[in-house]
């Protein structure tokens, strides 16, 4: 038996025994999931229930979607391509930068 909450996630309650909570992930966010799931499972207190992992798990990943789209992505190649021909200028100070960035 299966019990919908969202369309996303459900409790299966198949096995008495062994309820699962299945969660749909889109297959872009799948690695960003299990780093935090990993990363929370690791420095969790003492005591921490799974339920917590998982939601502050789940929470990290809808906040950085962003970072997984198509357009944030075109731009994130685009800026390693520009650090990987040299297309760089560092500065020792913001006072530097900024008096570069008003002199373009």
């Amino acid at each position: 038996m299966s019990y919908r909450y969202q369309s996303d996630v459900r409790l299966d309650t198949a096995d008495a025994r062994r309820p699962q909570l299945v969660v749909a992930v889109p297959l872009d966010q799948t690695d960003i999931v299990r780093d935090a799931l990993a990363r929370l499972a690791s420095s969790a207190a003492p005591g921490t229930s799974a339920q917590e992992v998982i939601l502050n798990a789940l929470r990290t990943a809808a906040e950085q979607a962003y970072f997984w789209t198509p357009r944030w992505q075109e731009k994130e190649r685009a800026a390693d391509l520009a650090i990987a021909e040299g297309h760089v200028q560092t500065f020792g100070n913001v006072d530097d930068m900024i008096e570069f960035l008003d002199q373009q």
